[in-house]
Formats: C-alpha cells, structure tokens, sequence
C-alpha cells in the first residue's frame, strides 16, 4: 500500500512510524525546507508512555527532554503559593515527566523514520483527485504520483484541509484565548525549574 503524508512535524512522522512498521510504502511532505526546530515544550503523560515505549522511542525521547524537574508558582511579592515536581502523580502532574521541546520531538520521530520512509521537504500538494481505488496527486514541484490513501497531518490551518474540503474559515473558530511562548534571560538563576507567576 502506497500512502502519502502531508506534514512533517510530529504527528506526520509519528503515523510514518506505524505505517511503515505494518508494511506500508509512506511518502511524507513537508512543505518547510528543513525540519522546523523550536516551539513550545510538548508533555507526554499516561498512555503517550506507553506509545513512546512502544515505539522503541523511550531513550531517545528521554534523552532530549527538557529535564525540567518542578514549578513554582508565586505572588507578586515572590512568595511560593504551590510546588509542582515532575514526579508528581507518577510523572503525570502539572509538570510532566517527559517534557520534550516540540522541534526535538520532531528530530526523534524524524531520525527514527527516515531510513525506511520517502521525505520530500519543500514540497506539498498542489492538486489531488479520488476515485475509488485511490487518489491521484500532483505536487507543486509539478510531479504527479497516485497513492491508495492521502492523509493531512499538516495542523491546524492545513493547505490540504482547505484544498478538500474549503476556505479555514468555514471550520475554524477561534475562542478568543492566545498564548505567547518565548525565551527570556535567565534573571531569576533558575535551574531546570519553572517560575510561574
């Protein structure tokens, strides 16, 4: 069976892993040129262990986490008001266990599949069309290739989702909720702790 991913960051390479395990030819697409490193951390809790595991991905996933090993939360005055470990509730709490920046978890999946499945960076679909025996598909680099299943694991505001099935905008809803993410020095001395205040 010929199947063909679109995206390449967590959730394309981690579908490679099992597709190609059960015997699969899988093409993934990235449309970035590269792996895309950095983002924000990603928390492996409960059954994600468990998948991690058996992957065969446990050392190298533990290998590149952040190694972050608790948080306080604080007043405006700096005062501790709670204590979060990452050993809490058996590596599941606030603060979890496997704690991995979403660009190396990335990098893992990425080098874990690479030998056995087919990725094309810089490249995504321009066009795609469905019979009943599969999809033809042509790529913006202009080739055209046919695959027994397409899948999008490409985010949020996936170009496949909007080629198949419309504009964003029909689907997405935003409910007013925005996160910032970035990196600041390290004035508070820190180590392997977060401060949350």
């Amino acid at each position: 069976m010929r199947i063909l991913v679109a995206g390449a960051s967590i959730a394309g390479p981690a579908l490679a892993h099992w597709l190609h395990r059960r015997g699969a030819a899988v093409t993934v697409l990235e449309r970035a040129p590269e792996l895309r490193p950095g983002g924000q951390a990603v928390d492996a809790r409960g059954i994600t262990k468990e998948v991690i595991r058996r992957m065969g991905l446990d050392a190298p996933v533990r290998a590149a986490c952040t190694q972050t090993i608790g948080a306080h939360s604080v007043d405006a005055a700096g005062a501790v008001l709670e204590t979060y470990r990452a050993d809490d509730d058996g590596g599941d709490g606030f603060i979890a266990e496997i704690e991995i920046l979403r660009g190396d978890l990335s990098r893992v999946l990425y080098e874990d599949t690479r030998a056995g499945v087919d990725y094309r960076f810089g490249e995504w679909i321009a066009e795609l069309t469905q019979d009943a025996d599969g999809v033809d598909v042509r790529f913006a680099g202009g080739e055209r290739q046919r695959f027994d299943l397409v899948i999008g694991a490409d985010g949020v505001h996936s170009s496949l989702r909007a080629l198949v099935f419309g504009p964003h905008e029909r689907f997405v809803r935003h409910l007013g909720h925005a996160l910032a993410f970035y990196s600041v020095p390290n004035e508070f001395g820190l180590d392997r702790w977060l401060l949350e205040y």
